[in-house]
């Protein structure tokens, strides 16, 4: 992804990263009743039905292309021609009604394989505070000084929520292209994020910090019994079968909650497909479906980022699109650095899981995100299309 400077106009992009999903986008935030929750449920009457949920602590029953709509012509073009579309690509996975139905690997990667996704961390993140707050451990409008502790804090930041830290709307100054590589390697990853000077309200513009995504981890282990790691592998990640990746920890040996966690592409998809299912693996509810709809709604209105996402906005630390599975079909997408992506359409019951090679990739991340998102939107996602009646 791109980034440049912050600006204060819903339809502006942004600027570049180094390490990570890099944006300082800056826009007015809908905090009044004009900008309201999308719920993806709510497809109308649509072609697809939506399938019971499937039990993602299970390995993916497999299926065919045409056992579940797909055009197999075009979504078997989509895979043949990945590499020639996306040079650096690693994975391509296909997945619709729960069945996983095409998978590809590409550059030394194999199945097994646990991938750096960069910033489709920070969606993983967010399901862990939704996680402590179904729990009543925390809430979304909680201050962020309730729940932290540090002696950075200021009291100027008595005014940022978590909900505000989850929106990437707390105002605090940040780029990842000149903030990230400082931050990692300045051992203080609480400390640089809260001496950032406060640059707008709490709540009224999106900045996008991966600092604050880090503030987000350090206030679920100071709320949950052990350490933040083992909430994930107890409450989630063990919950969706998922037991090979690698998460590090910063130096204050918490998660990294913007940015490294590693997975299997497959693993990726059961990410994807439990919000797709509202939290729900078979008949357990893993996280509340309230807090699935705001984490994948339009909270914040971010307009045109370029090709990637036409008509974005932002909900809990996860992007969605109302273009973003064609013309007119909404989308939420886990979105990382280099064009890491979990990209979910309610509308056709469909999750695909994207990585691609990103170290070194530099200026040229936006371009690969843009071949990566233009690979699944115009040919994986346009292959399950439903057929005119």
């Amino acid at each position: 992804m791109t980034a440049a400077s912050c600006v204060t106009t819903a339809s502006c992009v942004t600027a570049a990263s180094c390490v990570t999903t890099a944006f300082c986008v800056a826009v007015l935030a809908g905090c009044g009743d004009s900008i309201s929750p999308v719920d993806p449920w709510d497809t109308g009457v649509g072609p697809d039905p939506v399938p019971a949920p499937v039990d993602l602590s299970r390995v993916w029953a497999a299926s065919t292309p045409e056992a579940q709509g797909f055009d197999p012509e075009l979504l078997g073009g989509a895979f043949a021609n990945a590499a020639d579309a996306v040079p650096n690509i690693r994975s391509l996975v296909a997945l619709r009604n729960g069945r996983l139905v095409e998978e590809a690997y590409f550059g030394g990667m194999r199945r097994d394989s646990a991938f750096d996704m960069r910033s489709v961390t920070k969606t993983v993140t967010a399901l862990l505070v939704g996680l402590a707050s179904d729990r009543g451990l925390l809430d979304a409008d909680d201050p962020m000084t309730d729940r932290l502790q540090h002696p950075s804090l200021r009291s100027e930041h008595g005014a940022i929520r978590v909900r505000d830290l989850l929106t990437m709307t707390s105002g605090i100054q940040w780029s990842d292209e000149e903030d990230f590589g400082p931050w990692v390697r300045s051992g203080r990853p609480v400390g640089y994020v809260l001496d950032l000077p406060i640059v707008a309200s709490p709540g009224r513009r999106f900045i996008y910090n991966t600092g604050g995504s880090h503030l987000l981890t350090v206030i679920v282990e100071n709320v949950v019994d052990g350490s933040a790691l083992e909430f994930a592998e107890r409450g989630l990640l063990g919950q969706l079968g998922i037991d090979h990746k690698r998460w590090p920890v910063m130096q204050d040996s918490v998660i990294v909650g913007g940015a490294a966690l590693a997975l299997r592409a497959r693993d990726a998809a059961k990410v994807g497909q439990l919000l797709l299912q509202g939290g729900r693996s078979g008949s357990r509810q893993i996280v509340s479906r309230a807090w699935v709809e705001a984490q994948i709604g339009r909270i914040v209105a971010v307009g045109d980022i370029g090709y990637v996402l036409r008509d974005a906005g932002y909900g809990y630390q996860t992007w969605s699109d109302r273009q973003g599975g064609g013309d007119d079909v909404s989308a939420f997408v886990l979105w990382g650095y280099g064009g890491q992506f979990v990209w979910a359409v309610p509308d056709r019951q469909l999750v695909v899981v994207a990585q691609t090679h990103w170290r070194g990739t530099g200026d040229q991340d936006g371009r690969q995100a843009d071949a990566v998102a233009d690979l699944i939107v115009r040919r994986v996602i346009e292959a399950a299309r439903p057929i005119s009646r």
